[in-house]
């Protein structure tokens, strides 16, 4: 695995609960959902099966039945046949710069987004549909493509020369096969596809592989063997976006460096990976301003506008707008659900991937409550109440 610079080990002297491998857990676990309201009434006669109950809203879960239709089990995120100037490359790319974004267009057309501080990049490509997993629940077909920088983007720093490099060959690999983008990678590990993942609260990417870790601000941390095969929210975006490449050019791996607690890596709490993570947020932590009318926690118009495919969401599984008087943090500490937003499923609803209790692992379906954070009727889910922030990696 890629080293941050040793530079950050002065770190580890600072650092709690870093040094000792067995007492990590107390300091960088992810809590999930807490009961909501209408489960009051639930008869949780197995101990253990009730605490997975109690972290996420009582949906129904939809099991996937042996005949599903092949549409179900076929490969996500194939590109489409019909690529056609997705798959071109330009010596003259246009540039424009509004804030910290900078597009690029090819004529008219914008084709890729680069963010000054964010080592992602989105761009078009091949139009892809990927399934749920789940038999019933809407699938997200998308034409966009997720890709990371080696370095965060600075147009300071990263001429046009080298960004039009950079971006003629990641449009070439979007239309290859072999080399999989962030969605792609996401998609591998939901119910039924081909690195099915399952949860564990405490669960990071190490554990997950049943390999060791040797963090640049810690010492080597060893995989918890009861953990192999799982994965917390947080844990599972630190697997997609800091133990895989996405895209290897100029012979380097683009991953984002990880840490426990360095800002400008890829930490390991939820809350942490808002608050001092990689990239630039996009909305900042939300509350009930004082005096207003109250909102049930879901993202404005506006908010939902900001936020792109291939954005984190955060979550304060906490706070509950349902009860009359509910008891909600007031700052971003209170941040305990993390997942990357995939886009508007065939619902038109904003569809986000995340490892989760109920649904035991990574799940874009509605398994155990939607995997849906914008309100809309018919939505039958916690996270529209408890949406609190967005960062774009």
């Amino acid at each position: 695995m890629a080293k941050c610079s040793t530079m950050f080990r002065v770190f580890a002297a600072f650092l709690p609960c870093v040094t000792i491998a067995g007492a990590l857990s107390g300091c960088v676990l992810d809590t999930e959902e807490p009961l909501d309201i209408a489960q009051v009434g639930l008869d949780l006669e197995d101990d253990d099966e009730s605490q997975k109950v109690a972290s996420e809203e009582d949906e129904p879960e939809d099991v996937e039945p042996e005949d599903v239709a092949a549409e179900e089990k076929k490969s996500r995120g194939n590109p489409s046949p019909q690529a056609g100037a997705a798959c071109t490359t330009s010596a003259t790319f246009k540039f424009a710069t509004s804030g910290d974004v900078t597009t690029a267009s090819i004529n008219t057309t914008v084709v890729a987004w680069f963010t000054k501080g964010a080592y992602t990049v989105r761009m078009t490509g091949p139009s892809r549909t990927f399934a749920a997993g789940v038999a019933g629940a809407p699938s997200v077909t998308t034409t966009m493509w997720i890709r990371t920088l080696p370095t965060p983007f600075d147009p300071a720093t990263m001429g046009t020369t080298a960004r039009s490099a950079w971006l003629n060959a990641a449009r070439i690999v979007n239309c290859s096969t072999g080399t999989s983008d962030i969605l792609a990678v996401a998609y591998d590990y939901i119910e039924g596809a081909s690195k099915d993942a399952g949860y564990a609260n405490g669960a990071d990417f190490q554990d997950y592989l049943g390999i060791s870790w040797d963090p640049p601000d810690g010492n080597i941390v060893a995989a918890d063997t009861t953990q192999i095969g799982k994965l917390d929210c947080s844990g599972f975006l630190r697997l997609i976006f800091g133990h895989h490449a996405n895209f290897v050019y100029g012979g380097v791996e683009a991953k984002i460096p990880m840490s426990w607690y360095v800002a400008g890596t890829l930490t390991r709490a939820s809350k942490d990976q808002y608050q001092s993570g990689p990239g630039k947020i996009i909305v900042p932590f939300r509350t009930q301003p004082t005096g207003a009318a109250a909102f049930n926690g879901a993202p404005s118009a506006t908010e939902l506008s900001a936020i792109q495919v291939g954005d984190i969401v955060f979550f304060d599984s906490s706070c509950d707008y349902s009860v009359a008087s509910p008891s909600c943090g007031t700052d971003w500490t209170t941040i305990s659900h993390t997942g990357i937003y995939v886009g508007r499923d065939s619902s038109n609803n904003a569809r986000f991937l995340s490892s989760r209790s109920t649904a035991d692992g990574p799940t874009v379906a509605n398994t155990g409550g939607w995997s849906v954070f914008n309100d809309a009727a018919g939505i039958s889910g916690t996270y529209p109440k408890r949406f609190r922030a967005a960062r774009r990696f």
